[in-house]
């Protein structure tokens, strides 16, 4: 193994982030709030990850970027007809591609004098382990997901205890799968409420635009659109809600980036036409203008059928001032309080969404509140300077450890 850098006095640490994904979803956006937040007089950050989206943010933010590509080495099986198999040899391959993969990295981390690397993403794990090793600088893991697999959990946990100095964990329910590990921290992701925050002006030209008024209630999803977002249960609670109010509105706010994602938007929209609800539910695609499209939302559904760690929606909604409906699943209910600034239904239970809706459609005083109490509480709990001086002191702790 090499030697750990020492940091210079007067000379800021170099934090090497790495990234596999290009393209910008929640954890690409609490990355940027990182460098964007990040104190260079002690901090210089530079950024791996492939070129796209993320990149040309990054470099807006006057961070050095090092494109490079990443595979998913966790997909380790292929498909024979109907059926899908193990694979060594693809297995084997991954393997040799991450390998190689750490070795660019750590050629980087060794010029540019880095002193952390911090792994942002589920996919960035392996490389910075082995790119850890290889150098001898410390690496810090960014855990955002909940995972199922029990091998990948395992490797992971081995990982976390033989080489990387520090896990940063966004959620406790994210943090149980590394409950036997000391080497643990929990640090919520943060959101800029002053960014986000509910905007009359844009709401009213908004709906405007899409031929809203007072008498429409309007219930929104954003986000990627994806099976595991629960958009489905989405127009399924619309489907059943318009029968009763057929004033109510749905906007689906995002785009699908794989071809099963657009197989899938294709279903929602078959369904949608089924239902005869063109008119009432209207898909936007991508959109840069998300705080303006909140405002407009009378409600924020985030029906997330898989263990959400986070999600970074959540933290959106509750900055503009929004009632929120979503499921109970993962770290969503460390952010909502059932009842006082959110509602929260049983996973999996559109029916439940549905009555939920309901129960907003008829007390807009309740809705009110939810929202007023939302953002109260992610002000004084998930203001991204807090989130900032965690993950700093982090780094911090680290450094001086490496320094012994």
């Amino acid at each position: 193994m090499a030697r750990r850098r020492t940091p210079q006095p007067g000379r800021p640490c170099g934090i090497l982030y790495v990234n596999h994904a290009s393209k910008i979803a929640g954890a690409e956006q609490c990355l940027l709030r990182m460098i964007k937040n990040l104190d260079r007089s002690r901090y210089a950050p530079f950024l791996v990850c492939p070129e796209g989206d993320l990149a040309q943010e990054a470099r807006r933010r006057d961070v050095p970027v090092f494109p490079l590509r990443f595979t998913d080495y966790q997909r380790n099986r292929s498909r024979v007809g109907k059926f899908s198999c193990p694979n060594p040899l693809l297995a084997l391959w991954h393997v040799l591609e991450a390998a190689a993969l750490a070795c660019r990295i750590s050629t980087l981390a060794r010029k540019e004098s880095v002193h952390i690397i911090h792994a942002n993403s589920l996919l960035a794990r392996v490389p910075t382990y082995l790119a850890g090793r290889i150098t001898g600088a410390p690496v810090v893991w960014h855990v955002r997901d909940i995972l199922s697999s029990r091998l990948w959990l395992a490797v992971y946990d081995f990982m976390a205890r033989h080489g990387v100095a520090r896990l940063i964990i966004v959620s406790n329910a994210c943090r149980v799968q590394f409950s036997r590990l000391s080497n643990v921290a929990t640090v919520y992701d943060g959101i800029d409420s002053e960014a986000f925050k509910w905007d009359a002006d844009a709401a009213s030209r908004v709906r405007a635009t899409f031929g809203w008024d007072e008498r429409h209630t309007v219930f929104g999803i954003f986000g990627r659109i994806s099976s595991t977002k629960g958009h489905d249960h989405f127009v399924e609670a619309a489907v059943a809600v318009h029968a009763r109010y057929p004033q109510t509105q749905w906007l689906v706010v995002g785009e699908a980036w794989s071809q099963e994602e657009k197989r899938f938007l294709s279903r929602l929209r078959r369904r949608v036409s089924e239902a005869g609800l063109e008119r009432s539910i209207v898909f936007t695609g991508f959109r840069t203008d998300v705080s303006a499209l909140m405002s407009a939302c009378d409600v924020v559904v985030v029906p997330s059928i898989i263990q959400d760690s986070f999600p970074n929606t959540v933290l959106e909604a509750m900055a503009c001032s929004r009632a929120i409906v979503a499921y109970a699943v993962g770290g969503i209910p460390e952010a909502i309080e059932d009842g006082i600034s959110g509602l929260l239904v049983r996973q999996m239970d559109a029916n439940g969404l549905a009555e939920a809706e309901t129960l907003l459609i008829e007390n807009p005083a309740l809705r009110e509140k939810l929202g007023r109490n939302a953002r109260d509480r992610v002000v004084t709990y998930f203001g991204v300077e807090k989130a900032q001086k965690g993950i700093e002191r982090i780094y911090e702790e680290v450094l001086a450890t490496a320094a012994r």
